[in-house]
């Protein structure tokens, strides 16, 4: 029998795909989600918008409600805004309009695997630019690579491990360099100080991607959003699956977007935890913790497998990043409830006094 893998593409049998490993653990510390689930009452007021739906429909190829709630919610026009299920999605979509064999893309690295393993599936060459010594953008290497023929470039600020930031003057720059369109990836930007949405009405090849999974405490209804030029905007949409937003997500989504007070008061929550958690991270012995713009942090270990290991056996689940470049002693943390960061700051201590 013939094997059925020979008709598969070089590019993706050549990658290993993306995993998230299920363990049984009571504290879940390890895929950067909200600890706080969305309120009782405001479930019954999606379902009951859902209820009163035709469920024998087709949704909308692009919802205008949920667009005009997005719009308003981000502070720009309609016609700079468009919604899929999910900024993963989106990210492929962009990836899909841009890249050809050989294009190349400038990806920063280590960040988010998921921009490296689509832009080679599809046959584009990353440069991939390595992070400074402190796990911080190297700007002045961002925009050698930017300006030297790449026509896409993928920063996600703040980063996905590592917890750094772009500033916006350091963007500015960045775009000022090159004519390459550049995707910032904000899906944490809400933990942290600006928003690269500023820069949009100055730098036509810039694309801002937002979320409703973290900040948001809605990473199970997967709606993601970009923002940029209208231009741009009609672009990319072409790339779009027509109806690939169902009529549950794009209610929620639209409720959950005038919730603005819960949703600041949750990250104001965990932006005060992650910095508790850092402090007291930093003087345990035997771990060396990395300052973050994220809900998450970044933390080095001797023997990162054998402390996670240990840890998931002391019902804490965080994440092995040790397998990324550069990250050969990481493991990663999100931030939760103050009562998971003290069984997380208490199992992480223990595991770390019997190893010395």
């Amino acid at each position: 029998m013939n094997d059925s893998t020979e008709r598969i593409r070089p590019e993706v049998l050549a990658i290993e795909g993306y995993h998230v490993i299920t363990y049984d653990c009571p504290v879940k510390l390890n895929q950067n989600e909200s600890p706080f689930d969305i309120p009782a009452d405001v479930k019954d007021r999606i379902l009951d918008a859902v209820q009163v739906q035709a469920w024998s429909r087709y949704p909308e190829p692009m919802p205008l409600d949920l667009v005009d709630a997005a719009a308003r919610f981000v502070g720009v026009s309609t016609d700079q805004v468009m919604v899929a299920n999910g900024s993963n999605s989106i990210i492929q979509h962009i990836l899909n309009a841009v890249i050809t064999q050989g294009v190349r893309v400038t990806i920063p690295y280590p960040s988010f695997s998921l921009y490296g393993q689509f832009t080679e599936i599809l046959g584009g060459d990353p440069d991939y630019v390595p992070l400074d010594e402190t796990f911080s953008y190297d700007i002045e290497a961002l925009i050698q690579s930017a300006s030297s023929g790449v026509s896409l470039v993928i920063v996600c600020s703040p980063n996905n491990p590592t917890g750094c930031d772009i500033s916006n003057e350091d963007l500015d720059r960045l775009l000022a360099s090159t004519d390459a369109i550049v995707v910032i990836d904000e899906a944490y930007a809400e933990f942290n100080d600006h928003t690269a949405v500023d820069l949009l009405d100055k730098h036509p090849n810039l694309i801002v991607l937002k979320t409703l999974s973290k900040a948001f405490a809605a990473a199970a209804i997967r709606i993601g959003c970009l923002i940029a030029s209208p231009h741009l905007v009609t672009q990319i949409q072409k790339i779009k699956l027509p109806f690939d937003i169902n009529v549950f997500s794009r209610l929620a989504a639209i409720e959950l977007m005038q919730h603005r007070d819960t949703t600041d008061d949750n990250v104001r929550y965990i932006k005060d935890e992650r910095d508790r958690v850092f402090q007291t991270l930093s003087t345990v012995k035997g771990v060396t913790a990395h300052p973050s713009k994220a809900n998450l942090i970044l933390f080095e270990v001797d023997e990162p497998k054998r402390v996670f290991k240990e840890l998931a056996e002391r019902g804490v689940l965080i994440r092995d990043v040790s397998g990324y470049p550069g990250l050969s002693r990481g493991l990663r943390v999100s931030i939760g409830t103050a009562e998971e960061n003290n069984a997380f700051l208490s199992a992480i201590t223990n595991v770390m006094e019997t190893t010395q």
